[in-house]
């Protein structure tokens, strides 16, 4: 469904045929989208951006009329963020009003979708079969129905994912960022952040198991994640991966590794990387710089990383690779 072209591509529209061009362009993504300006679209402007993972598809929008959006049978999930002014989505029969402090969560099915002028949004639309293998890894069984959100016409008003908006919202900055190089492995990880984040943040038919307290991974489990993420450092930490690698749920495996090792596997991988990022700048060719390697090691963030290798191994990535240049070890 969803393919990698990770750069966000934007356009800006304005004038007469601007609705037009807007409906164009956005059934190259949704075919079967219906937009429809609500009252006269005089003076209308509009501003998108689309960015296709492998995973996640992410869209920025802004518009200064009032709009409304209809797709009769979407397959995906997602959760849309509020930047400025209101709207409602009704999704499978349920309406949920979206403010900048409260963005909705949605299903496959029917979306529709009236937004008030001046409108601000970013939405994630997420890959429901990558949401399932993520859920599958966290319980460490097979699902044995489909995931659906558990939603009610007449009950509280639903609250965001909790840690879902900051992520997007990162992932959204560098995407939008034309200077940005930012790493695969990086991009891969905050997909899987996202979709981690959203399942363990709603209410869904399989809520229950993910709320439950995992049993405890045995000690040759634990070496084994340890084993797999040594073996593989420049792959994305796949929930699903560490499942079959440990031949139990992920929740269990990560629980039993921080009490048995008393940090996370999250921070051992970083330790891997620092290590692999290190010999990497000392076998440095000519034209190896330090954001090449951090890059290649999947760190996102060059001062970050700069800041981990220095209390780590007491110096500058910089003077590593200056001094791998300058002659052998010293």
């Amino acid at each position: 469904m969803f393919g990698a072209t990770p750069q966000m591509r934007s356009l800006s529209l304005r004038g007469r045929d601007a609705v037009d061009s807007l409906n164009g362009v956005l059934r190259t993504v949704f075919p079967d989208l219906v937009l429809e300006p609500q009252g006269s679209s005089r003076g209308f402007a509009a501003r998108f951006g689309f960015s296709r993972l492998n995973r996640i598809q992410i869209l920025h929008g802004a518009d200064n009329h009032p709009l409304h959006f209809r797709l009769t049978n979407p397959r995906f999930f997602g959760h849309g963020f509020p930047v400025r002014g209101s709207s409602e989505l009704i999704n499978n029969g349920i309406a949920m009003a979206a403010t900048p402090d409260r963005g909705p969560m949605f299903e496959s099915g029917a979306l529709d979708l009236t937004c008030s002028s001046d409108f601000e949004q970013i939405v994630a639309f997420i890959d429901p079969d990558a949401l399932s293998g993520v859920l599958a890894g966290l319980i460490g069984a097979p699902l044995r129905r489909p995931l659906r959100l558990v939603r009610s016409p007449s009950g509280p008003p639903q609250r965001e994912a909790p840690g879902v908006r900051r992520l997007v919202r990162v992932l959204t900055e560098e995407l939008e960022d034309e200077a940005s190089m930012i790493s695969p492995l990086v991009i891969a990880e905050i997909e899987q952040a996202i979709l981690v984040a959203y399942l363990c943040g709603s209410s869904h038919n399989y809520s229950t198991l993910l709320d439950r307290r995992p049993p405890d991974a045995a000690s040759w489990q634990v070496r084994r994640l340890e084993d797999y993420i040594e073996a593989n450092w420049d792959q994305p930490l796949s929930i699903e991966a560490i499942a079959i690698a440990a031949n139990m749920s992920a929740r269990s495996v990560f629980r039993s590794f921080r009490q048995r090792r008393g940090y996370s596997p999250a921070i051992f991988l970083k330790q891997v990387r620092l290590k692999k990022a290190r010999e990497m700048l000392w076998r440095a060719a000519e034209d190896t710089s330090v954001t090449s390697v951090a890059f290649a090691c999947g760190f996102g963030n060059l001062g970050h990383f700069a800041s981990d290798y220095r209390r780590v191994f007491g110096e500058a990535p910089s003077a590593t690779l200056h001094r791998a240049k300058s002659g052998p070890i010293g």
